[in-house]
């Protein structure tokens, strides 16, 4: 009688624990973001990016994994769909041939959705909207109307869409003359010599420009609305990728996480 008693007793017990288990994942469920460390990965997906602040962040040097919104993105999409990430830093110029000849998986750090882009490759869904702003110093005299009318000295990432907005409306209109268009590769090189008097304006994607505005004495001017989205781009052949990153994009936005991550990088401004 008093064996049957104790047996009674653990079942009971361990009745209760698992009760409680349950109602604790109830209460406070796991996110993509939680037990990294734990995870036991499926596979290893290569991502190619560039330095793109907020997006890409290099603070610790570039041998270490970076920081930014882009990052913190696909790291909580892994998380939640069992994958690892390698990040591998590449010039911009570099990084879409790179994806063609399967050397990276995905490429991260600002790529708009172009048509011509999507005739090379997949894109995963839409997640950032954004527009290109131009930027001035705030000891400058210069605006809009000085910008469209070609006064001043220009700064631009050639290969953007931003660099191509200058060349179409000012280069090749001859509104301005072709040593007033200066690439800078990154678009932050830029920011010291328009604080000095180099260049006269900068031009770059709306969360890249809020963020230096906010580190550095400069304000947006203007914005020229684009009607561009950012999207992680995908070899061609890898449908089954792109529907993973679409499952997990899609959990992510639906989560807490979502604004958060967005506030942390002033992409909710």
């Amino acid at each position: 009688m008093h064996r049957r008693l104790v047996i009674v007793v653990i079942l009971c017990i361990i009745a209760v624990i698992g009760i409680v288990g349950f109602y604790s994942g109830l209460l406070h469920p796991s996110s993509g973001a939680e037990n990294k460390e734990a995870a036991n990965y499926e596979v290893l997906y290569r991502i190619g990016v560039h330095e793109f602040p907020p997006l890409i962040i290099y603070e610790d040097g570039y041998e270490n994994e970076p920081t930014g919104f882009d990052r913190d993105m696909i790291r909580w999409i892994g998380n939640e769909m069992n994958f690892d990430v390698k990040f591998i830093l590449m010039a911009w110029s570099d990084v879409f041939n790179a994806l063609e000849a399967k050397e990276i998986d995905m490429i991260l750090g600002g790529p708009s959705i172009t048509p011509e882009r999507l005739e090379r490759f997949l894109f995963s869904d839409p997640y950032l909207s954004i527009s290109q702003s131009i930027v001035v110093s705030e000891h400058g005299t210069m605006f809009m109307d000085d910008f469209w009318a070609g006064r001043g000295i220009v700064g631009a990432e050639a290969g953007t869409t931003s660099y191509d907005i200058v060349k179409e409306a000012l280069l090749d209109t001859g509104i301005l003359p072709e040593e007033n268009l200066k690439d800078y590769h990154p678009i932050e090189s830029s920011i010291q010599d328009l604080i000095d008097g180099k260049v006269h304006f900068i031009i770059s994607d709306w969360p890249v420009m809020v963020r230096l505005t906010q580190e550095y004495p400069a304000y947006i001017i203007g914005n020229i609305d684009t009607g561009e989205e950012y999207g992680i781009v995908i070899h061609k052949e890898n449908e089954q990728l792109q529907q993973t990153i679409n499952t997990g994009l899609d959990r992510l936005q639906t989560s807490i996480d979502w604004n958060e991550m967005k506030h942390r990088y002033l992409l909710d401004y």
